[in-house]
C-alpha cells in the first residue's frame, strides 16, 4: 500500500511495523519484535512475532503486548486497529545462567530454535 494519510503524515505498511515493534519492545519481558501490518482503508490488522523472558506468564505478557500495540497505532496514525495476533516464538534466558557446577556456561542467553518448547499462539 502506497501510504495511509491522517492529516500530512503517510503512515506505510512498514512504518506502522515499526511503530508496532517499537511499542511491543516496552512492554516488560519483551524482545526481538517483529511485526507484519496489513492496512486496509481506516483500519489495520498487527501480527506480531516476538520473545518473551523465561518465566514470564504468556498470556499477560501478551494481553499487555496487545493492548499497547493497538493504542500505540490507533494514537499515532488514526487507524482502527482491528486486531493484534502475538505470536511467541521463543524464550529468552537469564543472561548470567550457570552449570550446576557453578560455572558460567557459554551458550547462556542464546536462543536455540530447536530446543524451543514450541510457538505459542495468542490472538485477538
Amino acid at each position: 500500500m502506497a501510504g495511509l494519510v491522517r492529516g500530512r503524515a503517510a503512515w506505510s505498511e512498514e512504518r506502522i511495523a515499526g511503530l508496532a515493534e517499537e511499542a511491543a519492545r516496552r512492554a516488560a519481558a519483551v524482545s526481538d519484535p517483529v511485526a507484519t501490518v496489513r492496512a486496509d482503508g481506516g483500519a489495520a490488522r498487527v501480527d506480531l512475532d516476538l520473545v518473551v523472558a523465561h518465566g514470564a506468564e504468556l498470556t499477560a505478557v501478551a494481553g499487555a503486548v496487545r493492548r499497547r500495540v493497538a493504542a500505540r497505532i490507533e494514537a499515532y496514525t488514526g487507524l482502527t486497529v482491528e486486531a493484534v495476533t502475538v505470536t511467541v516464538v521463543g524464550l529468552s534466558l537469564p543472561a548470567e545462567a550457570t552449570t550446576p557446577t557453578g560455572g558460567h556456561h557459554p551458550e547462556a542467553g542464546r536462543r536455540d530454535p530447536a530446543r524451543s518448547p514450541g510457538r505459542t499462539r495468542e490472538a485477538t
